[in-house]
């Protein structure tokens, strides 16, 4: 079995916990009290993945398979940081996407075929699939962070994986190779849909005629569009992740779309 990836990969290590309390004091627009803000923040501040989000606002390639997989197989949990990895609904989507990626890239596999990820992260979503009765592969992972290569590249070795390569910018000057592109997390921090339409103009360059492209996209929550898919949500976790994840944390990853827009793309 894969042994645990033992990396932090933080990029910031540090924040100012007295100006977060500041920022919330001055919100006038808030879906909880400002007492069970604060005692969020301290909770946040208990665990190393509440201490990561508040100083980079946002996941690398380690916590994002942490919240993935490693996290959920962790017997001793702080209360929030299990809220988080059970419960918020951002969270969840994001378990469910990786397993019906799996699913659907299980499905699509064949001898011989070249599969890209951009950007690759730990580059679970391919290097967890069933390769037994597969005799060639080739895999690409591109990342622009150098300690997500590194450990995807330790994570490559432990699934016993040869047929791996990886780049450390985002070279797509690639034209008609692969099969299948994955694409995870790069849409969801840019708000200008033109960027986002060149991008994905890119990634068809990348793929052959017949090539499949496979991304994903966050859709907003009923409070922001009348279009939401949002279903079978639980209105006191949806608003507990929009005060830690909007209010205290500010996150990045907060770009949404609806299917229409990325259709449209």
């Amino acid at each position: 079995m894969p042994r645990l990836i033992m990396h932090h990969g933080l990029t910031k290590s540090t924040f100012d916990a007295s100006q977060l309390k500041k920022e919330l004091e001055n919100k006038h627009i808030t879906f909880l009290p400002l007492d069970e803000q604060l005692a969020l923040l301290d909770q946040l501040r208990e665990f190393e993945l509440g201490r990561f989000l508040l100083a980079n606002k946002r996941l690398n390639g380690y916590w994002t398979s942490y919240i993935i997989i490693h996290g959920l197989k962790k017997e001793k949990l702080h209360p929030l940081e299990r809220w988080i990895l059970y419960h918020a609904p951002s969270v969840k989507a994001t378990q469910e996407r990786f397993k019906i990626f799996q699913k659907i890239l299980q499905d699509k596999l064949e001898d011989g075929m070249k599969f890209i990820s951009v950007p690759c992260g730990t580059m679970d979503d391919l290097l967890t699939l069933d390769y037994s009765e597969i005799k060639e592969m080739h895999l690409t992972g591109i990342d622009l962070d150098a300690i997500a290569l590194e450990l995807a590249q330790e994570n490559a070795k432990n699934h016993h994986l040869t047929h791996v390569n990886f780049q450390d910018a985002w070279n797509l000057d690639i034209h008609e190779e692969y099969d299948i592109l994955m694409s995870n997390g790069l849409n969801i921090y840019e708000f200008d849909d033109d960027k986002v339409t060149d991008l994905y103009k890119q990634f068809s360059k990348v793929l052959k005629p017949s090539g499949i492209l496979i991304a994903s996209f966050l859709t907003p929550p009923p409070t922001l569009s009348k279009e939401s898919t949002w279903k079978n949500i639980n209105t006191e976790d949806a608003l507990k992740q929009k005060t830690i994840f909007s209010d205290i944390i500010n996150a990045a990853w907060q770009v949404f779309r609806t299917e229409a827009e990325t259709l449209n793309s």
